[in-house]
């Protein structure tokens, strides 16, 4: 690696002055500037949850996805995760210094574990969920019941592809089930507030029979689910992408459930016959938005 005059030469010798860097810092450090940065940093705020709550409503969300492994990921996931395989800038994530990020979306670490298991053994069926602790440090506005970390439920599945898009009709439909009975049964459990659901569906120009093929699966399985169609501009996903939408307690709409196919599993396997379908929900915006005061 070619460095300029008196720049680390190595990814070693960078992660070296960076903990030197560090430990420097937390040396000329007192007391009162913790507690002025703990006062400060919204990263570092507690959750506006009860953790009991907290805890209540992860173990709904993980009773609605009978079928799929649940793992519980490690705070870190390798530096790049969301940048090398999404069209996606590092600066969303907290980057350490030891070549790891703190998880700033699961799903992209769900690919990863998906992938590697897919390399193993290439015609497996992968399917996978978390609740994690998720942490995005960007400075942006925050709308109500958004925070810097928060809790999402995500779902994985991965496999290789089929006829007739198969494959990912069959994750897309699955995973809308998983989160609309998660909806259910925390609306029972919790006594929450929880409106008509509209599922937005959005097709780039190439993946109209796909979105076809989507829309009449949702109507044929979920009934109750209504549904729009729309142009996907995001080349984040490939080439499909479903929004559910749902009013909360005081009547405002939410896109509450993102679903979408992406070429990760492909590009992480080498191998593009590999399909990836994810999806998440932010598990504490149903306590925040949608309990009835």
């Amino acid at each position: 690696m070619t460095a300029s005059a008196g720049a680390p030469r190595s990814p070693s010798e960078a992660r070296a002055a960076a903990l030197a860097d560090a430990r420097r810092f937390a040396a000329a450090r007192r007391p009162a500037d913790l507690i002025r940065q703990w006062a400060t940093d919204a990263s570092l705020t507690p959750s506006p949850l009860d953790q009991r709550t907290v805890v209540a409503y992860d173990a709904v969300a993980l009773d609605a996805a009978a079928g799929y492994e649940a793992l519980l990921l490690s705070p870190v996931a390798p530096l790049g995760t969301n940048s090398v395989v999404a069209p996606t800038s590092q600066d969303r994530t907290l980057t350490t210094t030891r070549s790891t990020e703190v998880v700033s979306d699961p799903t992209n670490v769900l690919a990863l574990e998906a992938a590697a298991r897919l390399r193993e053994a290439p015609d497996a069926r992968v399917r996978l969920c978390s609740v994690h602790q998720t942490l995005r440090p960007q400075a942006v506005p925050i709308p109500s019941g958004h925070t810097t970390h928060f809790r999402l439920f995500a779902l994985a599945d991965a496999g290789r592809g089929l006829p007739d898009d198969a494959f990912e009709v069959h994750a897309i439909i699955d995973q809308a089930a998983v989160h609309l009975r998660l909806l259910d049964a925390a609306a029972e459990r919790f006594g929450l507030a929880v409106g008509r659901a509209t599922a937005s569906i959005l097709a780039d120009a190439d993946s109209n029979v796909l979105a076809d093929r989507v829309a009449d699966a949702l109507g044929r399985r979920l009934p109750g689910l209504e549904l729009e169609r729309a142009l996907l501009a995001s080349t984040y996903y490939r080439g499909i992408r479903v929004l559910i939408r749902v009013a909360d307690a005081a009547g405002a709409e939410l896109d509450l459930v993102d679903i979408g196919a992406f070429d990760w599993a492909g590009r992480l396997t080498s191998d593009a016959r590999q399909r990836f379908v994810a999806s998440a929900i932010g598990l504490q915006l149903l306590p925040l938005r949608f309990a009835v005061r």
